[in-house]
C-alpha cells in the first residue's frame, strides 16, 4: 500500500534511525470507538487502553496517528530509543497530544516469544475538521520535519555518547 507523502516522510526519517529495524505508520479513527472492543484479539490490542477507557473511547472527530517502530538489539538502536524518548517527552511539553509506550505478545504463546515482540508506538491525537485527514497529514508532516531536525542537531551526540555509569540517582 502507497503511503501519502506526508506519512512517508514520516516514516522514512524513523527507519533511517540508528537501530530501528522496521517502523509502520496508519491513522488510526477514534470517534466512536467502543472501549468494550479492547478486550478482542487482533488489532484492537495495539490501541492505547487507558487512554481510551479514560475517555470512554474517540473524541469527535479524532484520530490517532499510530506509529509503530521496531528496534533491533545494538546499542545504536538503544541510542534511537532515548533520543525518540526525549523528543515525544518534548513534543508533548510543548502541548502536542502525543505519547510513547512499548507494546509486547505473551512470553509464551505456541513457543517462545519474549526476546522478539518489543515495539513502541508514538501516538499523535488529531482531531479532524470532518471526513478529510488534512489535519492528520499535516501533523504527520510536521512531526517527520522534526524528527530530521532534531536528529541532524544531535547527529553528535549519537557519534559519541554518554557511557553508562551505573550512576542511577543522576538519570
Amino acid at each position: 500500500m502507497e503511503l501519502p507523502p506526508q506519512v512517508q516522510s514520516l516514516v522514512d526519517i524513523l527507519s533511517s534511525l540508528p537501530g530501528v529495524a522496521a517502523c509502520f505508520c496508519a491513522p488510526k479513527p477514534l470517534d466512536g470507538f467502543d472501549p468494550n472492543q479492547l478486550s478482542l484479539p487482533g488489532e484492537f490490542g495495539s490501541f492505547p487502553h487507558a487512554i481510551i477507557m479514560r475517555t470512554k473511547g474517540g473524541r469527535t472527530n479524532e484520530v490517532m496517528i499510530q506509529t509503530e517502530v521496531i528496534l533491533d538489539r545494538s546499542s545504536e538502536a538503544w541510542l534511537s530509543l532515548e533520543f525518540l524518548a526525549w523528543w515525544v517527552r518534548d513534543w508533548g511539553r510543548s502541548g502536542h497530544e502525543i505519547q510513547m509506550r512499548p507494546m509486547a505478545l505473551p512470553p509464551k504463546a505456541y513457543e517462545i516469544q519474549l526476546g522478539r515482540t518489543l515495539k513502541f508506538f508514538i501516538e499523535y491525537f488529531v482531531i479532524e475538521d470532518g471526513d478529510s485527514y488534512d489535519n492528520t497529514l499535516a501533523v504527520a508532516a510536521e512531526m517527520g520535519k522534526s524528527i530530521a531536525e532534531c536528529y541532524e542537531m544531535s547527529r553528535d551526540c549519537f557519534e559519541n555518547p554518554a557511557a553508562f555509569t551505573g550512576d542511577v540517582e543522576d538519570i
